[in-house]
């Protein structure tokens, strides 16, 4: 992985698309080693998320940064109580969430920690918006663990 500057928004966006690419790569290989046809697909969707947000990144030219609007995301954090998991060929459904909701805090927390380390304006923008989508991601994922896991309980 590159060293981050934050000299511009083309490094932030290089290094990003980067993150994205590794995550992608990172789930593709749970979807290929799953022995859970459920978690396999589960992994597949996954990777789709981050190649949506590689392909936003590689189009940030049509997106103005100016004018995205940050949504506000309810954070339940589920995953905050949650211990890590590694992955396990056979891991269950559970296991792949848990999974899936560590990574997303990492990096939204990763993303928001460099917001403020940006001199240029609209570098710092682009993490807080990186930030948003991977907070609004892990929101998915601790909705999907409160409905399939707690409920169960």
């Amino acid at each position: 992985m590159s060293v981050l500057s934050c000299q511009s928004v083309s490094d932030v966006v290089n290094f990003a698309i980067e993150k994205e690419e590794k995550a992608m790569q990172f789930y593709r290989e749970c979807a290929e080693r799953a022995k859970n046809p459920g978690i396999k697909e589960f992994f597949r969707e996954m990777e789709a998320e981050e190649k949506s947000h590689r392909d936003m990144l590689k189009n940030l030219d049509a997106l103005n940064l100016d004018s995205v609007k940050l949504q506000k995301v309810e954070n339940l954090k589920i995953s905050d109580y949650l211990v890590e998991v590694t992955f396990s060929e056979s891991g269950s459904y559970q296991e792949a969430l848990i999974i899936a909701m560590k990574k997303e805090e990492k990096a939204m927390a990763f993303y928001a920690g460099w917001k403020d380390k940006c001199v240029e304006e609209k570098a710092s923008k682009l993490f807080q918006v990186l930030a948003n989508e991977e907070e609004k991601h892990k929101r998915k994922l601790e909705r999907l663990y409160d409905e399939d896991i707690l409920s169960w309980d």
